[in-house]
């Protein structure tokens, strides 16, 4: 039988259709999935960019009754106006300039199965009103037709705006809004779920180095902590391009704090800061020299651009030790 790795058990206990999580919030958002699946609800998933938004959307429809059926998304931010407008409801052939062809819209192509809108606060007046026409009647026309055509398309939208504003200022339709708002799932960002980076990490870690035939790669402690510390703006998106370009860019086995990027490493006092006398409350011996010793080390290749040989001439110490200290500090 087939042997699976301590990773690859993890990932089964705690991914859902290819997320990633353990904690509270992410549960919820599973739970809701589950709960939501097999109705006939309009969702909408709510979150900050790089949150996974469409990775729900497709678990939606995965485990749904629709499953087998087609999956078409697009993204509203991403088209001009017009090709939004063909682009979901199709054209005639002779429509418009340039439309020598019948061309086949989204709603139609996803007949019987999901249509995923992401950003939907972007859409115009206009596309406003003949969304929420398709969700009242079933049915549409293509730009330059007047043939009726039905679609059982299930529409599932996603937005990082604030609607509620943008319905309050009237840049976005109340009746559309609580139309495709029936049932919200909120993605909470990386950073108020940090016990789930080392999940994340590990699944990044054994996917991109088995896709590129690297060996395994692994984290230091103290690079592992600056990750756990550091604010994600970018979400799981920006965890995942980092993971991707520090095992391409790493040559050691061990990704360590040296390998990190200066803002994700964060804050590091600067050595002469660690003479200016004891800190308030206490502190040991051990752990202070401990200190020192790792913020010299730093200090030393930061000046010598991480040239390891340049900063044990610098530290006057000869290349076994730099290699020890390397070692225990995780540089």
């Amino acid at each position: 039988m087939p042997q699976t790795s301590k990773g690859d058990d993890l990932e089964k206990e705690y991914s859902f259709e290819k997320m990633i999580g353990q904690s509270s919030s992410m549960l919820r958002v599973f739970e809701a999935i589950r709960r939501v699946a097999d109705t006939t609800a309009t969702v909408m998933i709510r979150g900050e960019s790089g949150t996974g938004k469409e990775l729900i959307a497709r678990a939606i429809h995965c485990s749904s009754k629709r499953k087998d059926a087609p999956y078409i998304s697009l993204n509203c931010a991403a088209l001009p106006e017009t090709l939004i407008e063909t682009e979901l409801f199709g054209h005639e052939r002779g429509a418009f300039t340039g439309a020598v062809t019948l061309h086949t819209g989204h709603f139609e192509m996803a007949d019987g199965g999901t249509l995923f809108l992401d950003e939907i606060g972007s859409i115009s007046p206009m596309v406003q009103t003949k969304l929420l026409r398709i969700l009242q009647e079933k049915q549409f026309e293509r730009v330059g037709g007047t043939k009726k055509i039905s679609t059982d398309a299930r529409m599932i939208t996603a937005t990082n705006e604030n609607l509620e504003r943008k319905v309050s200022r009237g840049e976005f339709r109340e009746d559309l809004y609580y139309r495709i708002h029936v049932f919200p799932i909120k993605v909470p960002p990386l950073r108020e779920r940090k016990e789930d980076i080392p999940l994340l990490l590990d699944h990044f870690l054994r996917s991109f180095c088995g896709e590129n035939g690297i060996p395994l790669k692994k984290f230091h402690p103290a690079a592992l902590d600056a990750l756990m510390n550091h604010s994600w703006k970018g979400n799981v998106r920006e965890l995942e391009n980092l993971v991707q370009t520090l095992i391409l860019m790493t040559d050691e086995e061990v990704i360590g704090l040296q390998h990190l990027p200066a803002n994700v490493r964060g804050y590091q006092p600067e050595v002469p800061a660690l003479l200016g006398g004891i800190p308030e409350g206490r502190i040991g011996m051990d752990a202070a020299v401990e200190q020192f010793e790792r913020e010299l080390l730093r200090s030393a290749l930061d000046q010598a651009k991480g040239v390891k040989i340049r900063a044990a001439e610098m530290l006057k110490i000869d290349k076994n030790r730099m290699k020890y200290l390397c070692r225990k500090h995780g540089f």
